[in-house]
């Protein structure tokens, strides 16, 4: 590699690829676990994308946050995504910006495929 060479890999844009609401209506947008077996329940409400990381019956999220634009990356749970409770535009949006989607095998989720707007618990 050149000086400029390095220079050019040093100036790449680094800006991480967001992910914003679209016109439809609220429902659950992911559903999944990761490694430590946390439920994380991505889920598009009042406007707003919502990240919301349980335990079990946990009354309180392990972690809870909302926003306008979320980081793409950020929203997939390092272990398995349900794809029965997950939104079919919605993957195709994020498979289009080559985020990887760690689906399980069709039918794994324990209650079946989902028929309400939300699939987890929402807060």
């Amino acid at each position: 590699m050149t000086e400029d060479e390095m220079m050019a890999v040093r100036q790449v844009d680094k800006t991480p690829i967001t992910v914003s609401p679209d016109d439809g209506p609220d429902r659950t947008l992911l559903y999944g676990y990761d490694c430590e077996r946390y439920t994380w329940h991505i889920y598009q409400k009042d406007g707003q994308i919502h990240r919301a990381i349980y335990l079990g019956s946990n009354p309180s999220p392990q972690s809870f946050d909302s926003e306008a634009h979320f980081v793409a990356s950020a929203l997939v749970p390092n272990k398995r995504l349900y794809p029965e409770h997950c939104d079919f535009d919605f993957c195709m949006k994020l498979a289009a910006l080559g985020i990887h989607l760690p689906f399980t095998t069709y039918g794994s989720a324990a209650d079946g495929v989902n028929r309400k707007p939300f699939a987890g618990r929402t807060f």
